[in-house]
Formats: structure tokens, sequence, C-alpha cells
């Protein structure tokens, strides 16, 4: 079995395919996605759709990079920048910091800590390259 960190790795590797069901089998059954300061997605089909919903809303784009990624036991952060294509057709990179939780080779917990303004930023088409971090 595959530990923890290149499950996490390998799940956020997939991203790029904008397909839900194809996330399903690296989710435990219980687990739980949040985007720090909105509401979770509780259960293994309220995930999927959660993520199905993303990827409709970006349809031409959808791609993690992952900058770091540090585990300690069954834990895993990873530091990413989350790429969508916007209104005016540039892609946006938005840094992103993950938490996942792995037990038996499934991820069931998942929270992601993001900034909500600096994303409306991008989308509204305002130059944001001095607001995000230089990798």
């Amino acid at each position: 079995m595959a530990d923890a960190k290149q499950i996490v790795q390998d799940f956020c590797d997939r991203m790029v395919k904008r397909d839900g069901e194809s996330m399903r089998s690296f989710l435990a059954d219980d687990a739980v996605y949040q985007n720090a300061g909105m509401p979770a997605a509780e259960g293994i089909d309220e995930v999927i759709a959660n993520l199905a919903g993303q990827f409709a809303m970006f349809a031409d784009s959808y791609e993690y990079k992952t900058i770091a990624c540090v585990d300690e036991g069954n834990v895993v952060m990873n530091e990413r920048l989350d790429c969508v294509r916007g209104p005016s057709g540039a892609v946006h990179e938005l840094p992103v910091m993950g938490t996942f939780v792995v037990e038996n080779g499934k991820i069931r917990r998942w929270t992601d800590y993001w900034d909500s303004a600096l994303m409306g930023k991008m989308m509204a088409g305002e130059d944001t390259s001095e607001l995000v971090p230089k990798y």
C-alpha cells in the first residue's frame, strides 16, 4: 500500500482530469472535505458532488501544482497552486495550503486554506502578481 504522502500526491495530480468520479477511489466513505470558512462536504458522495461542481465551474482548466509536501504519520500537508482559467482566459494560480488525514489508505479528512478575496481579485482581472508568493 502507498504511504499517506504518495496517496495525497496522486490525488492532487489527478485533479487535472476534472472528473469527480475518478477521485472516488482515493476517498474514505465517510470523508470530509472543507474549504476553511465554508460548510463542509460530508461523506464520499457529497465530496464527489462538490468536486464535480468545481470542475463544471472551471470546465476547461483545473490543476493542482504541488510546491511542497510534508507528512507526519497519516497527516499530510501540502502547499499548492490551484490553477483555474478566469473569464478573461488567463489561468490563475491560487496559493492553497491543504491538510489531509489518511486512514487505511484513503483520505478521511481534507481541509484547504486559501484567500477567497485573492481569488475574487483574480477572477475580476486585477493584477495580483505582487500578492502571490514567488516560487
